[in-house]
């Protein structure tokens, strides 16, 4: 009996313990609905810099508390937002240990998207690389998810600007100034927000 008790003890702790870290999570504006794969790459802090500088300071797009707006300092192409909490960690590391990655992935196409409230400057990811980030998305999109965009366009987000003001930056780069990057992990952003991080097979 004792030993039933102090069982389900523990558990109500657990369960607690669970409950006001996710709280807090949201409060920080850290916890999602769903959970996000994400592609990672080499990029040197000075070459990110200057990509970013390119846009000034009161043209960001922010919002109070808000953690996902202004400038990207987090580098990444997103491989599939949505993904439901009940598919394991297992799961999700079978697949991201597996991924067929490109070698190398070519910035050079800057362009935008927009809403009423901030337009997005970002990379365009084409050509081959496109491709097999595609495949990759595929290989997620098996899984239980939910999204609002079916058809998926590869991009590294830059910054997020005012509205109105993301046109100016839109433009192909130079060939000496077109950004070369190497694939080397992935991250599986869980709905908690708690983050695990995954290398790709060379």
């Amino acid at each position: 009996m004792r030993i039933k008790t102090l069982t389900k003890y523990i558990m109500n702790k657990n369960q607690i313990k669970s409950d006001l870290r996710k709280v807090l999570l949201e409060k920080k504006g850290d916890s999602y609905d769903y959970g996000c794969v994400m592609l990672y790459f080499k990029i040197s802090n000075n070459v990110w810099s200057s990509v970013q500088d390119m846009i000034p300071e009161d043209e960001l797009y922010t919002e109070e508390g808000g953690v996902t707006f202004g400038r990207e300092n987090d580098p990444h192409i997103t491989i599939l937002f949505g993904l439901h909490d009940t598919i394991s960690d297992d799961t999700i590391k079978d697949l991201a240990t597996n991924l067929e990655a490109p070698e190398s992935i070519t910035l050079k196409d800057i362009s935008i998207f927009s809403n009423d409230k901030y337009d997005v400057v970002k990379f365009d990811v084409t050509g081959d690389s496109k491709d097999e980030l595609s495949k990759m998305n595929d290989v997620f999109t098996k899984q239980p998810h939910t999204t609002n965009f079916p058809d998926y366009h590869p991009h590294c987000t830059i910054a997020y600007v005012k509205a109105g003001n993301g046109s100016k930056y839109v433009k192909t780069l130079s060939k000496d100034k077109e950004i070369k990057i190497k694939p080397n992990r992935v991250i599986y952003s869980k709905p908690d927000g708690t983050k695990k991080t995954y290398n790709l097979k060379k």
